[in-house]
């Protein structure tokens, strides 16, 4: 059986590299505290558990853009890229969020890649990072989740939330040769192996194109005096297709908004 393709996402700085680190148990997904990110490069890791093996990809950092509210449209579009090329499809989205940090590019975030790009058919889930400093990290989402749900954004889950409540760093060695947070750490680290074998896809879904635009042709037929056709003309034009209504429908922009938003994200 082919591996099985995990795909985390979210903002530069959420954790997406910290939490891959954590899941493989060892650190080789580069991390960055750069407001920037690293790269718009998408990076695979192998992990195999329980005999299963998986393709754990760390991808670009969905910041804001410059208007502050949208995502930026270039690590938008090169995630987009990832999840049309993946041949053995996608069995399980992971969106890394920094407590508590909720805005309006995250939720436009989830909705564009859960409901519009995979259609609803990869389920998703939640890994909730800093938290190493709450007295109980699962209750944190217990106090919060409403806040989620309002923004439209909830987790799917085949047993439990749906959401790993994470400390992602073991903090500073101490003089025993254990770390600050090592005791959060290692009940993270279990929460989220066990959050990706739960809720990931049997049978993983390809992803398909979606349909920005599409093509419509006007026809055109001309007459010579007794009007008898002479010539028929076909010519093709480009208009809105379903993916640009959606995107303006959940965004709340406009369609010529959604348009040139779609042009980017295709890389016209």
């Amino acid at each position: 059986m082919a591996p099985r393709n995990i795909v985390f996402f979210g903002e530069s700085g959420h954790g997406k590299s910290s939490v891959i680190n954590m899941v493989l148990g060892y650190d080789k997904a580069a991390t960055s505290s750069s407001a920037m990110g690293c790269t718009f490069k998408s990076t695979p890791y192998s992990y195999r558990v329980s005999g299963d093996d998986f393709v754990l990809w760390d991808t670009a950092g969905l910041n804001e853009g410059d208007q502050g509210t949208a995502p930026d449209m270039k690590a938008v579009a090169s995630l987009y890229a990832l999840l049309k090329k993946l041949e053995g499809g996608v069995s399980l989205l992971v969106f890394c969020i920094r407590a508590p940090r909720i805005n309006d590019a995250a939720h436009k975030n989830w909705q564009l890649f859960q409901e519009i790009i995979c259609q609803k058919r990869v389920p998703i889930v939640m890994a909730v990072t800093h938290l190493e400093n709450e007295d109980s990290m699962d209750d944190w989402w217990t106090q919060n989740e409403i806040r989620f749900l309002d923004y439209g954004m909830k987790p799917c889950k085949k047993s439990g939330s749906g959401v790993a409540c994470l400390t992602a760093t073991k903090g500073k060695l101490r003089r025993d040769g254990r770390y600050t947070f090592q005791d959060e750490y290692e009940e993270s680290q279990d929460k989220i192996r066990q959050l990706i074998v739960d809720n990931r896809l049997d049978t993983p879904w390809r992803v398909k194109p979606v349909e920005w635009f599409q093509t419509v042709y006007d026809k055109t037929i001309k007459t010579d005096c007794w009007g008898n056709k002479i010539e028929e003309i076909k010519e093709a034009k480009q208009v809105p297709g379903q993916g640009i209504f959606d995107l303006a429908s959940r965004w709340d922009i406009s369609r010529e908004e959604a348009q040139r938003l779609a042009d980017i994200i295709e890389g016209h």
